[in-house]
C-alpha cells in the first residue's frame, strides 16, 4: 500500500530551492571547510530577523542540519565529545570576565547535547565597568545583591556563546545547558 502527499508548486519550488542551498553549501564547505562563521553567514545572506535566516526563508538550524549531515552524524558527534571531554575550559574574551569552567556531564539524546558545568568562581574575576571599575572575583560579585543575578546571567552567557562557537559552529548539534554549578556553592 502506497501513500500519496499532494504538493502545491509552490512547496515543491521550495523543496528544490532548498536542495540547491544544500549543494551550495556543501561546495563551499569542500573548498574552505566545515563550519558555520560569520563569513559563510554574511556570504549566504544570513542576518538576524526574528531568527537567523536569509531573503530565501532558509534558516540557521536547516543549515546545521546540513552540517551535521555533511560531516555525518558520527563525525560530528566525534568533534563535539573531544571539545567536551576537555579538562578545563577557560573564558577570557567575554566582556570583562576570566574564568575557567569544567563540564561534568554531558547527554546525548540524538538530536541535541545536553550539558552540565562547573564555574571556577574563587579564582575567576569581572571587571564591572558600571559599578566601580575595579576588578572583583566572580564569587564577590555573585553574592551582591544589587547585581549577583546579572553576574550568573553573564556567567550563562558567555558559556553558552563558548559551547556555540565551538559545537553548534564546527558540528551543527545543538546543546542546552542543564544546569550551572559554582565551586564555591560546591565546597
Amino acid at each position: 500500500m502506497y501513500m500519496r502527499i499532494k504538493i502545491t508548486e509552490d512547496q515543491l519550488d521550495k523543496l528544490k530551492e532548498q536542495e540547491s542551498y544544500k549543494k551550495m553549501l556543501f561546495k563551499y564547505w569542500d573548498k574552505v571547510g566545515p563550519g558555520l562563521t560569520d563569513t559563510m553567514t554574511k556570504l549566504f545572506g544570513f542576518q538576524y530577523h526574528g531568527g537567523l535566516k536569509n531573503q530565501t526563508g532558509i534558516r540557521m538550524v536547516d543549515v546545521q542540519r546540513w552540517l551535521t549531515e555533511y560531516l555525518g552524524r558520527d563525525k560530528a558527534q566525534e568533534i563535539a565529545m573531544e571539545f567536551f571531554n576537555k579538562k578545563e575550559h577557560t573564558i577570557n574574551k567575554c566582556g570583562g570576565y576570566e574564568f575557567n569552567f569544567t563540564i561534568d556531564n554531558v547527554e546525548d539524546d540524538g538530536a541535541q547535547f545536553t550539558v552540565t558545568v562547573t564555574v571556577d568562581d574563587i579564582n575567576g574575576e569581572v571587571m564591572l565597568m558600571l559599578v566601580d571599575g575595579t576588578l572583583h572575583k566572580l564569587r564577590a560579585a555573585r553574592d551582591s545583591d544589587d547585581y549577583g543575578w546579572d553576574i550568573e546571567n553573564e556567567i550563562e552567557d558567555c558559556i553558552y556563546d563558548y559551547i556555540s562557537d565551538n559545537v553548534e559552529d564546527k558540528t551543527g548539534i545543538s546543546f542546552v545547558m542543564d544546569s550551572i554549578n559554582y565551586k564555591s556553592d560546591i565546597g
